[in-house]
């Protein structure tokens, strides 16, 4: 029985090739397209399930005064956090931020070095392919390293006893390489080196907040729970140091803005769902995963419209065969199993298919867009039973219809020629049809509005006032190297004709650190500021707009207590008259500047403080004239101050990084858009051909009576661009809302103008009638003769 059907359903592919091939290209595409977005949504939803005890591990967080809820905590929680029973292990560690190190005297640069303490591999039980963890991290010296990194860095994973190299820190010994796990964490490093011995409990670190603690419980537990005892902890160590006698008691200290207390985040939430100040990472984005999500489902909803389309016009075709089927005594039960036979076996072979396209698109991806995703089916095989499952559900959905439609024909007018439109009353089917095609455009044309929305938002956002000059300033983040000689170094560069400016600063907007001052307003009120530690030559550089007073003046007197303000610290702080205002019986104002971006775009412009730091340069700053002062003069007059190699970047870099993940899911926006609308498109053509197939007598006739092809043509496109201008009318509404919800992601947004949505008809328009043009013009052209002479 089954060879039966399969030569059955192999004769019927090779008697019509073009809905064959058009299916189960249409098909292949889309499955590819869905796993694809499936293995990334799966890797970002599988984050920590690699540590066998991950929902028992938890992050303590910390609310610290007025900088509100950071991912730090302070130092004092690892003397008192065994007052919980619950509390199973905890460890506590920093991430490096300088990543440079030296083998053999080869210097390397790693992405994350994390300095821990030896419970380190007790909390997180990674693998380990050399090594014991119970040592690992137990005396100074210790090292360890990650196995892609041991074979990035030696070429081998083999590198126990291997000597790695910090300049400020001295030399360290490999002692673990840990196993590179498909299951990633936020927390996955390079090097992880010996933290030391703890510090110690000192009632004024209350004050002080730095470094991330987590802890893993004897049991699994709800995080209130948790959060409750935190609450003690507080209440018991902090309370009394911190609030003092002001006055509020332990439930009001606890939920006042003044506030030292502590919660705890599951260690699954982090990736998922975590935004807070001094992450460790960069964690993933709720509202790509959703996006990405509702895209996935969109394309398998019009390749599987395409099937349930094209199988059906296919099937409708084999009239005479049913009928004949019928005549030599063939059940309707057989017919049944016929027709889902060759639905599920198409399905298959386009999910073979697929499987070997999503590899092939995965690759290409990351090529472009860096390892974006590093699930595969190949290395995460158990995902074949889910993919093999949904195969078969779609192939069984997908046939069920033309399956039970077609096989309830009757035998004698099929065998006498009639169309099958003759025999079955179509009407409901070809509502069916067209109602499909309306959903997949609908689809397809909410894409393409939401695909031009993504990237004007995008255009808008790079040509964005930032309210400071970043194009044509170089930064040379290495010049603090130089210790006092980086004066003598910016007296020489600015020497050059082609360097107009230059100052030593810590920190630069969007350079992705975080520098956060808190400072007490009044006894029960304080503030906090992103502070920027700077000299007096930076305004003059990035080109600051003065609103009020004036930059740091050296020519006056100068103390560490002046401060430059933005507006959105002066709208805060309520000043009509800022300047020489003094704020906490210390900071003095000195000037104010307009507000300016300092981090991304999705955050609003909080209050900021200049400080004149001199003792905190570490960055040199040039502005530059590019067509006088080539980087090559720049990097002489380096040279002949220090051997250390070169490294320079442009400000704009910081802000073209900020808008690289944004890109990054614009393009995959763009990229699943154009493969959903492809789809749609094979799915349109093969209708087109199955209509003209249907209606060929009726043009013939047409013809005869003195119809144009022109006529013929316009007739013929007519029918699917109606369904192509409803399609886009109810799209309108879903990609107003879609859209909407995206931009108020954005401090600064595009408004929702109507110009967008005429160009995204248009596109519409012309894609559909150039899918259907063919076909028009082939029926226009049909000679009636040839037509006619079959009827």
């Amino acid at each position: 029985m089954l060879r039966h059907h399969l030569k059955v359903t192999v004769r019927s592919f090779l008697k019509r090739p073009l809905l064959s091939l058009l299916n189960v290209t249409g098909l292949s595409i889309g499955l590819s397209a869905f796993l694809v977005i499936s293995l990334y949504l799966f890797q970002e939803n599988s984050y920590e399930k690699g540590f066998s005890d991950y929902d028992r591990i938890y992050r303590v967080e910390e609310h610290f005064l007025s900088m509100g809820r950071l991912a730090w905590s302070n130092s004092n929680l690892q003397h008192v956090i065994d007052e919980i029973p619950e509390v199973e292990q905890f460890t506590r560690f920093q991430q490096f931020s300088n990543g440079e190190f030296f083998i053999n005297e080869i210097a390397f640069k790693t992405k994350r070095t994390l300095i821990a303490d030896t419970s380190f591999f007790k909390v997180f039980d990674y693998q380990f392919l050399y090594g014991d963890p119970e040592t690992a991290l137990s005396k100074p010296g210790d090292i360890v390293i990650s196995e892609s990194a041991a074979i990035k860095f030696f070429n081998r994973v083999n590198v126990l006893g291997e000597k790695i190299h910090f300049e400020n820190n001295g030399d360290f010994f490999i002692s673990g390489v840990i196993k590179s796990s498909v299951i990633n964490s936020h927390l996955d490093f390079d090097l992880a080196r010996f933290k030391g011995e703890p510090d110690a409990y000192d009632v004024n670190k209350w004050f002080n907040i730095g470094g991330y603690t987590y802890v893993k419980t004897t049991n699994k537990i709800e995080k209130e729970v948790l959060n409750v005892k935190l609450d003690a902890l507080s209440e018991k160590h902090a309370y009394p140091v911190v609030h003092g006698n002001g006055g509020l008691s332990v439930e009001e200290w606890l939920n006042s803005e003044n506030t030292v207390r502590f919660y705890a985040k599951p260690i699954r939430d982090i990736y998922l769902e975590s935004n807070l100040q001094f992450e460790i990472g960069n964690n993933g984005d709720r509202q790509t995963r959703i996006t990405l999500s509702l895209i996935s489902i969109f394309i398998l909803v019009i390749a599987a419209i395409n099937f349930m389309n094209l199988t059906t016009a296919r099937s409708s075709l084999r009239t005479k065969e049913i009928g004949v089927r019928k005549v030599l005594g063939v059940e309707r039960s057989s017919l049944i199993r016929q027709f889902l036979f060759e639905s599920l076996l198409i399905t298959f072979l386009s999910a073979l298919i697929a499987g070997g396209l999503s590899e092939l698109f995965i690759k290409l991806i990351n090529q472009s867009m860096g390892e974006v995703i590093g699930v595969s089916l190949m290395n995460y095989p158990a995902l074949l039973i889910y993919f093999a499952f949904g195969t078969f559900s779609l192939g069984l959905v997908a046939g069920i219809y033309p399956a039970f439609y077609l096989s309830s024909v009757k035998m004698l007018p099929l065998l006498k020629g009639m169309k099958l439109g003759n025999v079955l009353n179509l009407g409901s089917a070809k509502f069916l049809r067209n109602g499909l095609v309306v959903l997949q455009f609908t689809i397809s044309s909410t894409l393409i509005i939401g695909a031009l929305f993504v990237y004007s938002q995008l255009k808008f956002l790079k040509n964005l006032n930032l309210g400071f000059e970043k194009d044509q300033v170089i930064v040379l983040p290495a010049a603090g190297v130089l210790g006092e000689n980086k004066y003598a170094l910016r007296t020489e560069l600015l020497r050059l004709s082609g360097v107009e400016a230059s100052s030593f600063t810590y920190r630069l907007p969007a350079d992705g650190s975080s520098n956060i001052t808190s400072t007490m307003l009044d006894e029960e009120t304080s503030m906090s500021f992103e502070g920027f530690q700077t000299d007096q030559y930076l305004q003059q550089v990035l080109d600051f707009k003065l609103l009020e007073g004036e930059w740091f003046n050296t020519q006056k007197e100068q103390a560490d207590s002046l401060i430059v303000i933005n507006q959105a610290a002066l709208r805060q702080l309520g000043f009509e008259e800022p300047i020489g205002k003094v704020l906490g019986d210390y900071w003095r104002i000195v000037g104010v500047v307009e507000d300016f971006y300092y981090d991304d775009f999705r955050n609003e412009i909080g209050p900021v403080m200049f400080m004149h730091s001199p003792e905190h340069h570490n960055r040199l700053t040039l502005r530059i004239n590019a067509d006088i002062a080539p980087l090559t003069e720049i990097e002489k007059v380096w040279n002949e101050f220090t051997n250390e190699p070169f490294d320079y970047y442009y400000l704009n870099q910081n802000f073209e990084s900020q808008l690289a993940k944004e890109k990054q899911d614009a393009d995959a926006v763009l990229l699943f858009t154009i493969l959903a609308i492809f789809i749609s498109c094979l799915g349109l053509f093969g209708l087109a051909s199955f209509v003209a197939d249907q209606r060929v007598h009726e043009f013939g006739v047409r013809k005869v009576l003195g119809a144009s092809v022109k006529n013929l043509v316009k007739l013929f496109s007519f029918h699917f661009i109606k369904l192509i201008l409803v399609a886009f009318l109810i799209s309108v509404p879903l990609a107003i809302y879609g859209v909407d919800l995206w931009l108020q992601g954005f401090v600064q947004r595009i408004p929702i103008t109507i110009g967008i949505f005429l160009i995204a008809a248009f596109f519409s328009i012309v894609i559909a009638v150039g899918t259907v043009l063919f076909q028009s013009i082939k029926t226009g052209r049909l000679n009636p003769i040839n037509t006619l002479r079959n009827e």
